[in-house]
């Protein structure tokens, strides 16, 4: 059976996935994937489609996720109001300032229900975002994240996440098109669990440099 990774963020988009034939692929951490390297397409169960990229020994969704649903129907709750959203114990998501068709984010409690990223996926560990970083060193040259619309798009390898911000705990929306913020698979406390927040770090305008951070945050921010 194939061990699949999803990955969410503040707005939850990015999905990975770890397979027992990784070794007879013979998949090594390289310098840069290329198109070759897409996989393959996953579509949830709101009817999205998504390309699917091998990244080192994970197969990562291509772009960040944006069901409205479990995958197994149940409608999760969208929340606008700003109390509402600090207070939500369930499943829950946003539209970056409620725009539609905006990126979606998610609290904890829908990244943990381990139903939000389509059957045979899950949401990224710690350790497989970890792996992206390293396979992804000092990346030069990440497509946009100064400019609309934002991306993180390493040359032809079809790897695309959004820097979609992020809403904080009180229900505020923050730094699209500055960071990227990923819930992963972690939990820190009972208060808070992990995430990973990727950022252009360069100051030279003709070059890009991504800085992959990991740290924690309170359950009820809005990551993709």
């Amino acid at each position: 059976m194939k061990k699949v990774i999803v990955i969410l963020s503040s707005s939850i988009t990015l999905f990975a996935a770890c397979s027992q034939d990784t070794q007879e692929a013979n998949y090594t951490r390289c310098p840069q994937a290329n198109s070759k390297d897409v996989v393959s397409t996953v579509t949830d169960v709101d009817g999205n489609t998504y390309k699917t990229i091998k990244i080192g020994d994970n197969e990562w969704f291509a772009s960040n996720l944006k069901t409205t649903k479990l995958n197994d129907g149940t409608p999760i709750k969208n929340i606008a109001n700003e109390k509402a959203w600090s207070e939500a114990k369930d499943a829950a998501y946003a539209t970056y300032n409620n725009e539609e068709n905006a990126e979606v984010l998610y609290n904890w409690a829908a990244a943990s229900s381990d139903k939000l990223c389509p059957e045979g996926w899950t949401v990224p560990e710690d350790a497989d975002w970890l792996q992206l970083a390293a396979t992804y060193a000092n990346v030069e040259n990440a497509t946009g994240w100064d400019k609309v619309p934002t991306t993180i798009g390493w040359d032809a390898s079809g790897f695309q996440a959004s820097a979609s911000g992020f809403r904080e705990r009180n229900g505020v929306f923050y730094e699209k098109d500055k960071l990227g913020l990923w819930w992963t698979k972690n939990h820190h406390n009972e208060q808070n669990a992990m995430y990973i927040l990727m950022k252009n770090v360069s100051t030279d305008s003709t070059k890009k440099f991504l800085g992959i951070n990991i740290s924690h945050i309170g359950r009820t921010a809005g990551l993709s």
